[in-house]
């Protein structure tokens, strides 16, 4: 059964992102990309593109044509505030024909929030204030945790989305190079956040960095967000952690290119020397405490460029990798830092198998890379073919 997808506007670039009022966006100008960032943080529905790609048919109606069931009505949010009422934002008619039950909402959320702490009191809320069954309403979540416990369901967006990014860009790594490298690692961070930095500053200060393409750019978020760490909470990883920070602190920003911090965040953008000339990637993920695994698009660079990576994140994120259908590297490195639950435990294993990797030899490294060709050819490939299935799945789980 093929579900309709119902939008209020649309103009002659084609439908626009609900909750949207403007009708004269236009795709890919400062208007259309400022939305990420303006109230109500609705966006384009990204979904569509990804079966698009992969031929996957999809139908797409106004709300005031006539179409047919099921149907839901997208609200794609790049930020979910739980002080806005995005219901509120809906045109008149829409909102009266959900309350009728006519069609389903479905909020669609790209980022790996804990939906149970951050999000559902104030969904329900939402709900009984606009006289809606929650019944009507799916929320979509990037949080691989939560299972398909109603109202939420999992799906993995950033593997779909840098995906489809390079799915018209041949600029990636085709090759593992097997030659000798002049890096150690290759460990990009953006956003600024106390872990990261407790993690960063750490490494930093037994050298580990010394012979890697390091960047800690120390951007800071345009929107609110919840902060989950506090640095006195770390206290106990290292005596010194404070003064750690702060000295790293001083040096900032770390950087190893000459880009913008558009430019950073533009994930179109591959440097080849990041991932042929740096033996490992040291991928700092989105959260580390939080209840969520969140693989996003600083795990799926170094698949589609063929480099193997350590994981700086939630324990069991390796393990839905794997459940994605990837291959780890624990053929060469002990990953049982996945599997520990404790955040400092696990920050404490991390920083000791980076450092058993960079105390290797330079012909260790390259016997390494040999020995994960095979698994770094798959992965790519894995990462590459069609998500024809993934993208099924997810429409079964939406079905009514």
């Amino acid at each position: 059964m093929t579900i309709t997808w119902l939008f209020d506007r649309k103009n002659k670039y084609g439908y626009l992102p609900n909750l949207v009022k403007d009708e004269t966006l236009k795709p890919n100008t400062k208007e259309w990309w400022d939305l990420c960032i303006q109230k109500p943080y609705a966006y384009e529905f990204r979904f569509l593109r990804y079966c698009q790609l992969d031929k996957v048919p999809q139908r797409a109606a106004l709300v005031s044509d006539i179409w047919e069931a099921p149907a839901y009505y997208p609200i794609n949010l790049n930020f979910y505030d739980k002080r806005i009422d995005y219901l509120s934002y809906m045109d008149h008619l829409s909102l009266q024909m959900l309350k009728q039950g006519r069609f389903k909402v479905l909020f669609y959320y790209s980022e790996g929030d804990d939906p149970f702490k951050e999000i559902l009191d104030s969904l329900i809320v939402m709900c009984k204030a606009h006289g809606v069954d929650l019944d009507n309403v799916k929320f979509t979540s990037a949080n691989g945790l939560i299972g398909d416990e109603h109202p939420f369901v999992y799906f993995p967006d950033d593997e779909l989305y840098y995906r489809y990014l390079h799915s018209y860009n041949s600029n990636f790594v085709r090759e593992v190079n097997l030659e000798s490298r002049d890096k150690q690692f290759t460990c990009l961070n953006r956003a600024d956040k106390v872990w990261r930095k407790v993690f960063c500053s750490t490494m930093n200060s037994l050298g580990l960095f010394d012979n890697s393409y390091f960047s800690y750019t120390g951007y800071q978020y345009q929107t609110d967000c919840v902060e989950e760490d506090n640095l006195d909470k770390w206290e106990a990883v290292d005596k010194d952690i404070q003064s750690s920070v702060a000295a790293f602190e001083l040096g900032m920003p770390y950087k190893c290119d000459s880009l913008t911090d558009s430019e950073h965040n533009n994930h179109k953008l591959i440097n080849q020397d990041f991932y042929t000339n740096a033996y490992w990637n040291v991928v700092v993920e989105t959260h580390f405490k939080q209840q969520t695994i969140f693989l996003t698009e600083k795990t799926f660079k170094p698949i589609l460029n063929m480099q193997p990576f350590v994981l700086v994140g939630n324990p069991y994120s390796l393990k839905m990798l794997k459940q994605l259908g990837y291959k780890t590297f624990d053929d060469v490195i002990d990953e049982t830092y996945d599997t520990i639950s404790d955040p400092e435990q696990r920050m404490r294993e991390l920083v000791t198998v980076c450092y058993s990797i960079a105390s290797r030899s330079n012909k260790d490294q390259i016997n390494m890379i040999a020995l994960l060709a095979d698994t770094l050819e798959y992965n790519q490939k894995h990462f590459i073919k069609p998500k024809v299935q993934r993208i099924k799945n997810y429409l079964n789980k939406l079905e009514y």
